[in-house]
C-alpha cells in the first residue's frame, strides 16, 4: 500500500505556500499603489517611479494617464514609416495598454506607454519600449509574469506602426 503523509506534514506545506502567495500579493499590490498615487502628481512623477521601479540598463519613458492623439503626421519619411507621433492600443486578458510611437526619419524614434488599464504595474513591462527602438521593430521578448501585458503591449505597437506605414505610403504616393 502507499504510505500516506502525516497530516502535520500537510498542513505545514499548506501554510507555506499560503504564506509565500500572501507575501508576493502584498509586494505586488505596494508596487501598484505607489505607481497609482504618483499618477495624480503628474507624467514626471510616474516616469521617475518607473523608472525607480526597474533596474534595467536602460530606462524608458512610460507615461501613464497621459491623454493620446491618434496621429500627428509631420513630414514624410524617406523610407519605412512616415515621420509623426501614432497612437496604438492592444488587449489582453487582463487589461488593456496604449501607446504613443514617434518616428523620424522612416525609422521608430521613440516609444511611450500612454495609458495602462491591466491588473498589474506598468514596472513589470516597463523595458519593452527601449527593446522597440533598439530592435526597430514591435517584436520584443515577453515578460515572464506580465506574458498577457507584454502581448498587448505588441498589439498596441503593431497597430500604431501600422498607422504610420499607411502614412509613409500615402506621402509617398501624393
Amino acid at each position: 500500500m502507499a504510505n500516506k503523509m502525516s497530516r502535520r506534514l500537510v498542513a505545514l506545506s499548506s501554510s507555506a505556500v499560503a504564506t509565500i502567495y500572501f507575501a508576493g500579493l502584498l509586494s505586488t499590490h505596494a508596487a501598484a499603489d505607489s505607481v497609482s498615487a504618483t499618477a495624480s502628481g503628474g507624467p514626471t512623477a510616474v516616469a521617475t517611479a518607473v523608472a525607480a521601479a526597474t533596474s534595467a540598463a536602460v530606462a524608458p519613458t512610460a507615461v501613464v494617464g497621459a491623454s493620446t492623439s491618434s496621429a500627428t503626421a509631420a513630414a514624410p519619411a524617406a523610407s519605412g514609416y512616415g515621420d509623426g507621433t501614432y497612437s496604438g492600443t492592444g488587449s489582453g486578458r487582463f487589461g488593456s495598454i496604449t501607446v504613443a510611437v514617434t518616428t523620424a526619419g522612416g525609422k521608430i524614434a521613440g516609444v511611450q506607454i500612454t495609458k495602462v488599464a491591466t491588473t498589474f504595474p506598468v514596472s513589470q513591462i516597463a523595458a519593452l519600449p527601449g527593446q522597440v527602438v533598439q530592435r526597430q521593430s514591435a517584436n520584443v521578448n515577453a515578460v515572464t509574469g506580465a506574458t498577457a501585458s507584454s502581448q498587448a503591449f505588441k498589439q498596441a505597437v503593431q497597430q500604431a506602426l501600422a498607422q504610420a506605414a499607411a502614412a509613409s505610403s500615402t506621402t509617398a504616393s501624393a
